[in-house]
């Protein structure tokens, strides 16, 4: 296996100066993800969570330290389409059509959208959202539009997906049920995954790895592996072994 492929974080820092004040948002973060792996990415408010993303999207540049996306810089995993990203809102250009909302990272990258049309059609039906290829982003549910979002973060093909509170609005039971969607599409695809969020269940349920991070300055703490077999059923979320490992997340989150 290629060492530099996935993602990879070494003595990573940054700092922030503003209006008088300055915040250390990331204090000597390094985290490893192997090809094809699911992490996540869990810590209070403040803890450095979207600035990692950010800095592994080529959004901003580190301080001190390296950060490897499948072998490449951040800026040039980005502009080659290494990488797609899904974010909380799902930011759909509501003049487009569900069709042409996918088709917007390819032509933003300058390829041929028409040569692309199976892969888009198919991403659309892996999505669930078969025949609303022509319906308008307010004609669709706010899960619906998410699904859209994550579509349009794998029409480029990505080797690594970034998810950053992809169903943070949404509610409770649409979120699960998007959890468990999102666990069928990463399998289908064999992405290297890197979700950010708030949630230890969505955490525990999605990822191989949960890295527990710490604010004051940002820093992960911890990296704890997660060894329930895939796919994983709905049924996981209410087992005792579940519940005994949601609890010792929330310990380290707490400095238990």
């Amino acid at each position: 296996m290629n060492d530099t492929a996935g993602i990879a974080l070494t003595g990573v820092s940054k700092t922030f100066v503003g209006r008088g004040r300055t915040v250390e948002a990331l204090k000597d973060a390094s985290l490893s993800c192997p090809p094809g792996s699911f992490t996540a990415l869990i810590g209070p408010s403040g803890c450095g969570k979207s600035t990692i993303l950010r800095l592994a999207l080529g959004l901003d540049s580190a301080d001190t330290g390296t950060i490897a996306i499948d072998g490449l810089t951040p800026e040039k995993a980005t502009k080659g389409g290494v990488t797609g990203v899904a974010f909380q809102d799902a930011a759909l250009m509501p003049w487009r059509t569900v069709r042409r909302n996918v088709a917007l990272p390819l032509e933003v990258l300058g390829r041929d959208v028409k040569a692309a049309q199976d892969s888009i059609e198919a991403l659309i039906s892996m999505v669930g959202l078969g025949g609303y290829e022509e319906s308008l982003p307010g004609e669709l549910s706010g899960g619906m539009r998410q699904r859209v979002a994550i579509a349009r973060a794998l029409v480029t093909h990505p080797k690594v997906l970034f998810l950053d509170e992809p169903f943070g609005a949404l509610d409770q039971i649409l979120r699960r049920q998007m959890n468990i969607e999102l666990q069928r599409i990463w399998r289908e695809t064999g992405s290297t995954a890197l979700l950010v969020t708030h949630g230890i269940d969505e955490a525990v349920f999605l990822a191989d790895r949960v890295a527990v991070m710490h604010a004051g300055p940002g820093r992960i703490v911890e990296v704890v592996d997660i060894p329930f077999e895939r796919p994983r059923s709905p049924d996981l979320f209410t087992s005792p072994d579940f519940h005994a490992l949601t609890d010792r997340i929330e310990g380290i989150l707490h400095g238990k």
